[in-house]
């Protein structure tokens, strides 16, 4: 699993609060592009801590 926190500070160089909005528009894109390889449920939200990749 990787936490809201760690994406915040290998996206944006900070752990410190970023809108939540900015994640969810590239989680966004991410599936996009994931969906484009028929991968696109292969990201799991995990509620109020992060998120990790399915079958791990």
């Amino acid at each position: 699993m990787v936490s809201k926190s760690t994406l915040s500070e290998l996206l944006w160089g900070t752990d410190q609060y970023i809108d939540e909005n900015a994640l969810q528009v590239n989680l966004t894109r991410l599936r996009k592009t994931l969906r484009q390889l028929n991968l696109e449920n292969q990201i799991e939200t995990i509620r109020g801590q992060g998120y990790r990749l399915r079958g791990r």
